[in-house]
């Protein structure tokens, strides 16, 4: 897994270079300098201006770009809410049909921390600044974020009804406990200490030992509204 990191200077976050025009360089760039901004000093902290320094541009460059810091967040908030969700989606869309749903839990806990570490500033500005935002990008990024963790609820339930998670478990309980624990790794995780890979394993390892099923547990019926919980 790489360290965390944001997307800038025409490269993914994973290190792969890709071909952009210059126009689209300078805005990687811009938004790069933004997420890390936004996600220090905060939203009503943060001056196009700073942005526009930071990036080596002139503030009207900066506005051919985005023409205000609103619309600026929100490409901010929208580059982390789909950085880490098509991270996990294409990590569980590349196992096998049939990969157990269990294992596909397992995967989508080790994409979605891969996720945010590679988008981190992004990601810590979505989890810092959402509630300093305007109320209309709040909205929009709330239901995408939603979108999101309803997902996983439905990874949850999947899981559930094949019997692979325990019945006595509530599943969006255990989707907001997940996502929380994963997701507070962009506050303490510090590359010169524990591995990436290692932090995924002793992540999966606790989950797993909480939410999967054993065999006694299979055998237990489980209450309809559990599953829809």
């Amino acid at each position: 897994m790489a360290d965390r990191k944001s997307r800038s200077n025409g490269q993914r976050a994973d290190g792969t270079a890709e071909k952009l025009t210059k126009s689209a360089i300078s805005r990687e760039k811009v938004l790069a300098a933004a997420a890390r901004i936004f996600s220090e000093r905060g939203y009503a902290g943060t001056t196009m201006r700073e942005i526009a320094k930071e990036t080596g541009l002139q503030a009207g460059s900066l506005y051919y770009h985005y023409s205000s810091k609103e619309l600026l967040i929100e490409a901010v908030l929208d580059m982390g809410i789909h950085g880490v969700s098509d991270t996990v989606h294409d990590a569980i869309a590349a196992m096998p049909p049939s990969a157990s749903y269990a294992d596909r839990i397992k995967t989508a806990i080790e994409a979605h921390l891969q996720g945010i570490m590679n988008f981190g500033d992004y990601a810590l500005a979505s989890r810092r600044v959402l509630g300093q935002v305007p109320v209309d990008v709040r909205r929009k990024h709330v239901r995408r974020r939603d979108a999101y963790g309803d997902y996983w609820v439905k990874l949850l339930d999947s899981a559930f009804a094949a019997g692979e998670i325990r019945p006595d478990i509530d599943l969006k309980l255990a989707r907001t406990f997940i996502l929380g624990a994963l997701n507070s790794a962009l506050e303490w995780y510090k590359p010169s200490g524990m591995s990436l890979d290692e932090v995924a394993t002793q992540f999966t390892r606790m989950i797993a030992a909480g939410l999967f099923a054993q065999d006694r547990d299979r055998a237990v019926a489980r209450p309809p509204a559990q599953a829809r919980a």
